[in-house]
């Protein structure tokens, strides 16, 4: 067994077993898996090629094969929902720096003939799982499903894994396809919340599902994102242009979005909800920060910003999936309210930090489509008030933006209360109907 599954957290045990054998509940599930695609073959569809069945599905060729940004690499099938298909998908993208790089995900499209104009395609980009590799949500036996959260009762994984209303949007006809991120699944430290990076893998998995014929995939695309994924959904509606040819973006729905990290990261933001546990979930969250972007920023320094002990947790961070992490924190630092024993105080932080922070905060350059936020009122890991800022920056430019709170609503209960709002909004995009704003 690879190194990275050797490695992973005891919390992340059912994820691991389900990646070591992806293909074991294909057959007798009870589910729909594409009857007339060759019954339960690995095939994910006519011409493409097959990937490698458990872990070394994420192990991409070296060097990389030849190809453009967005190329299949490789593919696998997958259990999918009655009358769907859905495959794992390996594909090539970029970093920030335009270093190319593989990048895991799945595709899930319905059965039998698309439009003439291709079907329209779902673009989600899913919220944090940590750091390290072994937390990639496709990495499950039976990922595309409606989305599993990780804080119930039934939920057998150590992360949240699926997509939310995935089978409203193949009963709508549309193509599902979600990135894991650079750095989840494949090899290299996972870029968190870089901007540009990943822009590339969100815009890169939509011209993957396009690779796929049978899918039918058209150009026009919507940007579903949650949390780490909804602030990566901003920066596609953004950065979009020129970068993926063929791509129409209709519009971006995001949900809790990290989306203002620089002011957060100043103490320039009133303080929001907060719960026993929250300081210590989000101070996992701020390694898992500092992690990604000394990967992606060399010239950055851990000392700049985190204590020994802090340049200790980046261990942790690299071992665990973030709700684990979180409560190593919690055990190690929180109980005896020594969190401060992490981080370096903010006055002391340098400016190339300062300078990244910002750099990879959307809402200070113009969208390119309309844009739908999404926010609960109780939500402990995005502070409402960020989130309050971010539409207050995107509300100075031309594009519509539809802002909606959720009394009473969390971080994790907001996937399933926005339902209806994300549905509609992004069913009317694709319709061509002129977008709401309520700036």
């Amino acid at each position: 067994m690879r190194a990275w599954l050797r490695a992973g957290a005891a919390g992340a045990l059912l994820v691991l077993v389900s990646v070591v054998q992806p293909t074991a509940a294909v057959a007798g599930d009870g589910r729909g898996h594409g009857d007339g695609h060759g019954g339960d073959s690995a095939q994910c569809a006519p011409g493409v090629r097959v990937g490698p069945d458990g872990p070394d599905f994420y192990e991409p060729p070296s060097p990389l094969p030849e190809g453009e940004h967005g190329d299949l690499i490789w593919a696998r099938r997958v259990p999918a929902p009655e009358h769907a298909r859905a495959c794992r998908i390996l594909y090539r993208s970029t970093l920030h720096d335009g270093a190319p790089v593989a990048v895991s995900g799945l595709v899930v499209w319905p059965d039998g003939a698309g439009p003439r104009e291709g079907r329209n395609v779902v673009a989600w980009a899913h919220g944090t799982v940590g750091g390290p590799r072994q937390c990639a949500p496709s990495a499950v036996s039976d990922p595309a499903v409606n989305l599993v959260d990780y804080f119930t009762y039934g939920s057998p994984y150590s992360i949240d894994v699926g997509v939310p209303a995935l089978t409203d949007f193949l009963a709508a006809g549309d193509v599902v396809v979600a990135t894991d991120y650079q750095g989840l699944g494949t090899p290299g430290v996972h870029q968190y919340v870089v901007g540009a990076t990943e822009t590339r893998n969100v815009l890169d998995s939509v011209l993957a599902a396009r690779r796929i014929r049978s899918a039918h995939a058209g150009g026009r695309t919507a940007v579903l994102g949650w949390s780490q994924g909804g602030g990566a959904g901003l920066f596609v509606d953004q950065d979009a242009s020129g970068y993926a040819r063929g791509v129409e973006l209709v519009g971006v729905a995001a949900l809790a979005p990290a989306a203002d990290i620089g002011p957060e990261l100043e103490g320039k933001v009133l303080p929001g909800p907060r719960s026993d546990s929250s300081e210590s979930h989000n101070a996992a969250l701020r390694v898992n920060l500092y992690r990604g972007f000394l990967a992606a920023y060399p010239e950055l320094d851990a000392a700049g910003v985190l204590k020994p002990a802090g340049i200790e947790a980046l261990q942790g961070d690299a071992t665990a999936c973030i709700e684990h992490f979180a409560d190593v924190i919690q055990n190690n630092v929180g109980d005896a309210h020594q969190l401060d024993t992490l981080f370096q105080p903010i006055r002391d932080v340098p400016q190339s930090w300062r300078e990244r922070f910002y750099q990879n905060t959307p809402g200070y350059t113009p969208t390119l489509a309309p844009v739908l936020v999404m926010q609960g009122t109780d939500d402990t890991v995005i502070n409402p008030h960020s989130t309050e800022q971010y539409v207050r920056r995107a509300c100075g430019y031309s594009q519509p933006v539809e802002y909606t709170t959720y009394q009473g609503a969390t971080h994790n209960t907001i996937p399933f209360e926005a339902q209806q709002e994300y549905l509609g909004w992004i069913a009317d995009r694709f319709a061509r109907k002129p977008a709401p704003g309520n700036c």
